[in-house]
């Protein structure tokens, strides 16, 4: 499921080379919640998402011109703002079965 969410985020955020980190950070939410280390990990994923969708819906009717071009960026920079990609970061790399 984490999968076909990241590929579907790449897609929609015209982005095929993100896949991975799209993953790794769901992935990466999901174990902050399930292990205790950010209650909400995964809501804050969600809304950081819905920030840069509406970033793109801002740039597309609003004055910018040329749209944005890094969205995976956009949202590491969002994630990192709130301090859960440093978290992510620096958490162990746990296995999933």
């Amino acid at each position: 499921m984490v999968a076909k969410i990241a590929l579907g985020l790449a897609h929609e955020f015209k982005d095929p080379g993100s896949v991975r980190f799209y993953a790794w950070v769901i992935w990466g939410a999901l174990r902050a919640e399930l292990y205790g280390m950010w209650e909400g990990a995964l809501d804050l994923v969600a809304w950081a998402i819905e920030r840069v969708r509406e970033a793109v819906l801002t740039a597309l009717w609003g004055s910018r011109k040329g749209g944005i071009r890094r969205l995976g960026a956009l949202l590491a920079h969002l994630l990192k703002e709130q301090g859960l990609l440093p978290l992510l970061q620096q958490a162990p790399q746990w296995r999933v079965a």
